[in-house]
Parts: structure tokens; sequence; C-alpha cells
């Protein structure tokens, strides 16, 4: 399944977001600044059907396509950090995600 840039994005954000097993409506919000209604939309759509094994096969699978330089790896982590922080508590389990997610996305 290839996903635009913005689709990519925001399927790790929500994969982020959900780590802890509840998306708060303040990760919402980041998510939509960053990729838009329409986007984040579709996204929630498409997570809701997948278990964490397809979402992270379909990150995997387009991860050569989204993340080709440093600098897109550095922008996603980034944008990845901002969902994680914007309930305003970081659990050790969304800490350990960021690291495997820093070494996924390397």
């Amino acid at each position: 399944m290839t996903l635009t840039k913005e689709e990519f994005k925001t399927l790790v954000m929500l994969y982020a977001a959900n780590i802890d097993g509840n998306i708060q409506s303040e990760e919402v919000r980041v998510m939509l600044e960053k990729s838009g209604f329409d986007t984040v939309e579709k996204m929630e759509n498409l997570f809701a059907k997948m278990n964490d094994a397809e979402a992270l096969a379909v990150i995997r699978e387009n991860k050569p396509l989204h993340v080709a330089t440093e600098g897109d790896r550095i922008e996603l982590l980034a944008d990845l950090c901002a969902v994680i922080e914007a309930d305003e508590k970081c659990t050790m389990m969304e800490e350990q995600l960021v690291k495997a997610m820093r070494r996924l996305l390397e």
C-alpha cells in the first residue's frame, strides 16, 4: 500500500499517539496542524482497521519513499515528538517508542 508523504507522516503520528492505547485530543490537534483534516480523517479510518503489525508493515513499506534523507528523518521524528508531547505526559512506553522509531527510520 503506497501512501503520500502526508499520509505516511500522519500514519506514523497516529501509531505514536496510540502507543498507550489512547489517542488524546491534544495529539489529534497536533496532527491536524501538521497534516490537515482530510488527511488525518482518512488515515484515522485506515489506522482503525489495522493491527500493530499491519501498521508497522505499511510504515516500513513507505519509509524508502518518504524518508530518503537525513532531513526527512529529522523532520518526521520532530513531528512524532510533537504528537507525543502534546498531552504533556511522556510515559516510559512513549520514550521507548521514540527510540524504536528512530531505529526504524534509519
